[in-house]
C-alpha cells in the first residue's frame, strides 16, 4: 500500500530470558544453603526453569523467606512440597493477573505478543479484538512460546479503499488528540509449536508516541476506525496499538 511500509521480517528471534541471579548472590542474599524455606527453594526453581513466567526480586524472595520462618514458629506444621506448589502457582497467576479493566493487557501479552517480529520486538498497547480472541499463555514444562513475522496486505477489500480510508483514520486520531507516529498496514503469521503457521486478519497498526495514550483512549478510537472500515467494505479487520518513535535519517 503506497505510502505505509510493515517491519522487515527477523532473521533470528530474541535470545531466551535467563534466570538473574548467580550462585553467589543467592547466598549473599540468604537465599541458597541452609535455612532457605522449602517454598522459596520451590520458587528459585521455578524461576531457574521458566524465568520467563516469573520475575521476582531477591528482596521479595528475601521476604518470602522470613514470612515462612516466623510463621514456622507459630505453627507445628511443616511447610509441604504440596503447599509450596500451590505458594507457586499463586505468585505466577499474581504475576500474570487480570487486568484492572476490560483495556487492560496482562504483562505478559504486552511483552510477549509481538515476540519474533524482530530483535528486539515492541511492546502491545491495546488490539481491538482482545476480548474476543484471547492471548494464550503456553503450558507444560517447556512451553513453546509462539513467534511472529510480518507480512504486507495484499488483494483484499482494504487495499482498494486504503486510499479514502487511510486520512479518516488519521483524522480519527487528530479528533482524538492521540500523538501518532505511523499508521501501518500488516498482516502477522503466527509460527506455533511445530512451526504450524497460521496467518492472521488485516491489522491497522497504530503507534503513539511513548506514554501519550492509554488502553481506554486506544479502545473508544479503535471503534470509530472499525466502523470507518465497515462502513467501506472492509470486515474482520483487527485494530493493533503500539508505542514508537519514528526518526528521520
Amino acid at each position: 500500500m503506497s505510502g505505509f511500509a510493515a517491519p522487515s521480517p527477523p532473521s533470528n528471534m530474541n535470545p531466551p530470558k535467563a534466570f538473574p541471579f548467580t550462585d553467589k548472590e543467592l547466598r549473599a542474599a540468604g537465599l541458597l544453603g541452609e535455612g532457605v524455606s522449602e517454598s522459596v527453594v520451590q520458587t528459585i526453581k521455578m524461576m531457574r526453569e521458566h524465568p520467563e513466567l516469573l520475575d521476582l526480586s531477591l528482596f521479595a524472595l528475601q521476604c518470602m523467606n522470613e514470612t515462612d520462618h516466623r510463621k514456622a514458629l507459630t505453627s507445628p506444621a511443616p511447610t509441604t512440597f504440596h503447599e509450596a506448589s500451590s505458594y507457586r502457582s499463586a505468585l505466577i497467576a499474581a504475576a500474570d493477573a487480570t487486568p484492572v479493566t476490560p483495556y487492560d493487557l496482562s504483562d505478559w501479552e504486552r511483552t510477549t505478543y509481538y515476540n519474533g517480529i524482530s530483535p528486539n520486538p515492541p511492546e502491545l498497547l491495546y488490539r481491538s479484538d482482545l476480548l474476543e480472541n484471547p492471548f494464550p499463555i503456553p503450558k507444560g514444562r517447556h512451553p513453546h512460546l509462539p513467534t511472529k513475522t510480518v507480512h504486507g496486505v495484499f488483494n483484499m477489500p482494504l487495499n482498494a479503499v486504503w486510499a479514502t480510508v487511510a486520512p479518516q483514520i488519521r483524522d480519527i486520531l487528530k479528533a482524538r488528540k492521540i500523538r501518532y507516529s505511523a499508521i501501518m498496514t500488516a498482516r502477522f503469521v503466527t509460527h506455533g509449536e511445530d512451526w504450524k503457521d497460521t496467518l492472521g486478519p488485516i491489522v491497522i497498526w497504530i503507534i503513539t508516541h511513548p506514554s501519550t495514550t492509554t488502553a481506554e483512549n486506544a479502545h473508544d478510537a479503535s471503534l470509530d476506525i472499525l466502523a470507518l472500515l465497515k462502513a467501506n467494505g472492509v470486515e474482520g479487520a483487527v485494530v493493533e496499538w503500539t508505542e514508537g518513535a519514528i526518526e528521520k535519517l
